[in-house]
């Protein structure tokens, strides 16, 4: 009798070689939008009012005007100021 050794047969991997194959693939697509697509130009309608920004554009600015106008003296503060703290302590290393 002879005995006849084989070697078994590892099992192939579908899940490892469909995940590697779907990698590529994925790589692949994102390199060709990232370098080679050209984008799509966004085309925008200028609005029908923008003679508006003529006129807008030719009035003076003077900001004593504003300063000085009594509407801008009546006008009151309300915010609170925040004192200055110390954060932390001296030596954040020492121990307690």
């Amino acid at each position: 009798m002879a005995i006849i050794v084989e070697q078994d047969k590892k099992p192939v991997n579908f899940l490892g070689i469909i995940s590697t194959i779907v990698i590529i693939a994925v790589l692949f697509i994102g390199g060709y939008f990232v370098f080679f697509k050209k984008p799509e130009l966004i085309e925008i309608v200028s609005p029908n009012n923008l003679g508006n920004l003529d006129e807008l554009s030719k009035i003076n600015f003077d900001p004593s005007e504003v300063l000085n106008s009594q509407t801008f003296k009546l006008l009151r503060q309300f915010a609170v100021g925040v004192p200055n703290l110390t954060p932390g302590r001296i030596n954040p290393f020492k121990p307690f």
